[in-house]
């Protein structure tokens, strides 16, 4: 029987997205602010490019303590991942997973066709996690 990998972000420092794919890895970061949940995906992980860390910081200090989404919520993050270019142009607010989705853990859903082909290629997976470090 093949072990289990399990890989903690709990030391992230960067802005990341899991793509939700079988990989055989989960991806697990502490997140919802101050109540510390521990949600974990099965996927591959890359860092998103942020070089000014100000899509980190908007995301982080709009979403502190939330531990889920409402569609306001919802509306307000697309709105913010669209104004930066590179990080968020593909990505956008799953209204299906808003009660799963926190601070630190926003599940997404990644626009393939708009998706700059020199950050992801080859993937054909439209549904992610954007995580980064908890406030706690």
């Amino acid at each position: 029987m093949p072990k289990k990998r399990e890989v903690c972000l709990y030391s992230l420092e960067q802005l990341a997205l899991i793509i939700k794919t079988k990989s055989g890895i989960v991806y697990s970061n502490q997140a919802g602010g101050y109540s510390c949940l521990q949600p974990s995906v099965e996927g591959v992980l890359t860092i998103l490019e942020d070089d000014t860390k100000e899509l980190l910081q908007n995301l982080s200090k709009y979403c502190l303590n939330k531990t889920k989404l409402t569609i306001e919520d919802a509306n307000f993050l697309d709105e913010l991942l669209m104004s930066y270019y590179g990080a968020g142009k593909f990505l956008s607010i799953d209204r299906k997973r808003l009660d799963d989705s926190m601070e630190a853990w926003l599940n997404v859903i990644i626009d393939n066709k708009t998706l700059d082909k020199t950050i992801l290629n080859g993937f054909d997976e439209d549904e992610g996690v954007l995580t980064w470090s908890n406030s706690d």
